[in-house]
């Protein structure tokens, strides 16, 4: 009994440890690939437009399973030129094309490169071999806006529905704005975006059914964490 108690001990730490490993490696050699590549580019700003030269980005394949290690693979790392521009360039395996996803690191932390395409995470089918994606990001100091619900009867919550629209521009004269949808059920509805330091914010809470809207316009300092209350 007491060698079966061991053993089963034994097994539950070695999940654990699996669990919890990042095998690492790097297909840097990948590069190499004509008339297969996939190529991810853009240029790096500022708020004023401005080139960002020396920022070093590196794009990585994860699969994070479940009791399983995770698997962490390099695929391609450029750094921007003087004129702020990049290319990750690398070749999609079959396995890679099949499950994990692939992430965009920066040696600055990504939450501050805002844009109206700054997702950093692509799902291998909305990748392709033999493809260009233009992905640029502009620069700016940031903060988070969290949503919370407002429950005001903790223990049964109503079932209603609010959503939301956070909208803002990096640049007073950009022609379109910046969109970030919210949705989920109030009472159980938790958030969060990164959005642009001392920039005006516009947040539209809406309760869907009802025909009601209501609009906030917000300006959060650097570094600022607000919670942000979805309620009419």
């Amino acid at each position: 009994m007491k060698t079966h108690a061991g053993l089963y001990f034994v097994l539950i730490c070695l999940v654990c440890c699996l669990a919890s490993c990042d095998l690492h490696k790097y297909d840097y050699v990948s590069k190499y690939c004509p008339g297969s590549c996939t190529v991810i580019k853009g240029r790096i700003s500022d708020l004023n437009g401005q080139p960002v030269a020396g920022t070093t980005l590196r794009i990585k394949w994860r699969n994070d399973g479940y009791l399983q290690p995770a698997y962490t693979t390099e695929k391609a790392t450029a750094t921007t030129d003087m004129n702020g521009n990049y290319e990750l360039r690398f070749l999609l395996r079959d396995s890679e094309l099949e499950k994990g996803y692939f992430q965009i690191e920066a040696n600055q932390g990504l939450d501050a490169y805002l844009g109206c395409k700054a997702d950093n995470l692509w799902p291998p089918r909305s990748l392709a071999r033999d493809t260009t994606i233009i992905q640029n990001y502009t620069i700016a100091s940031a903060a988070l806006l969290e949503f919370i619900p407002d429950s005001q009867d903790p223990e049964q919550p109503p079932q209603e529905r609010y959503q939301a629209l956070v909208k803002y521009k990096m640049n007073p004269t950009d022609t379109d704005s910046c969109t970030y949808a919210f949705d989920g059920s109030w009472g159980y509805l938790r958030g969060q975006v990164y959005v642009p330091a001392d920039i005006p914010v516009v947040v539209y809470t809406l309760k869907p059914g009802a025909a009601m809207t209501k609009k906030d316009m917000l300006t959060l300092q650097s570094g600022e964490r607000r919670r942000y209350t979805l309620t009419f």
